[in-house]
């Protein structure tokens, strides 16, 4: 798989994506990532990427011309030109105004061949970038950043760990919080006791349908506190309904 970055920061992936496992994967070839100057694609001395928005109003808007030229250099295809959309080559705009990311999100593009991502920036992209390419507006969060850098990470980082090898375990992937509409489960480590503190009995006993069962009640018991609109999409069974009624009778009593 090949990720492309386009942006007006390169170097603010120099470390952030070459560390841990993402580095080592790098290293690996298991993908690949390209870092691409969108201001090489700009046409006057200055290297000008952007502009003042028509109808007033304050900040800057990334301009149409250099952007389709990077697209365009990169060999992706004007919508007027394409005959069926390529779910295989994808271009994503991080942008506030975009649908949410989610995991499920992250499955879909970790089947790509390849993953554009353009970095929004200031107070948005020429619209008409949009009508010229087939292009996936996506927000990380409810929440504005002064850049769409930071959200490129976070998505290049979500969808790589799921190729295949990425990850040392990839039972680690499946256990992922949000991968089944649950956040992940409480995690212990050594020392089994540690001021007076002891994991729970479940997880020293080396039961594994014990140890599977303790794992899903704590998720939904976590769930429940801190992601109580994940319960409502998620598939529970009648033993477990009756498990999170009774914790959640008991979390009123206090």
């Amino acid at each position: 798989m090949k990720f492309e970055i386009i942006t007006l920061f390169p170097d603010y992936f120099a470390l952030s994506l070459r560390q841990s496992m993402l580095g080592k994967a790098v290293e690996k070839k298991l993908f690949d990532i390209q870092i691409v100057d969108l201001r090489d694609f700009a046409v006057d001395k200055h290297r000008t990427v952007d502009d003042t928005p028509f109808g007033g109003g304050g900040g800057m808007v990334l301009k149409v011309e250099p952007l389709d030229r990077c697209l365009a250099s990169l060999g992706f295809e004007h919508l007027a030109d394409m005959t069926e959309r390529d779910e295989k080559n994808r271009i994503i705009l991080t942008s506030a105004a975009g649908k949410k990311f989610e995991q499920s999100t992250a499955i879909r593009y970790s089947l790509c061949s390849r993953l554009a991502i353009i970095c929004g920036h200031y107070l948005g992209v020429d619209e008409r970038i949009m009508s010229l390419y087939d292009i996936d507006e996506v927000s990380i969060g409810d929440y504005v950043l002064t850049g769409g850098e930071p959200a490129a990470s976070v998505i290049v980082d979500a969808v790589a760990r799921l190729i295949p090898n990425v990850l040392g375990n990839f039972e680690s992937a499946l256990d992922d919080s949000y991968m089944n509409q649950m956040i992940g489960t409480p995690c212990y480590t050594r020392p089994s006791d540690y001021k007076n503190i002891a994991v729970p009995s479940p997880l020293m006993s080396g039961d594994h349908k014990r140890i599977r069962q303790f794992r899903r009640e704590e998720a939904i018991k976590k769930c429940s506190v801190n992601r109580p609109d994940l319960l409502e999409q998620a598939e529970l069974s009648s033993e477990e309904e009756k498990l999170l009624a009774e914790f959640s009778a008991k979390k009123n009593e206090k």
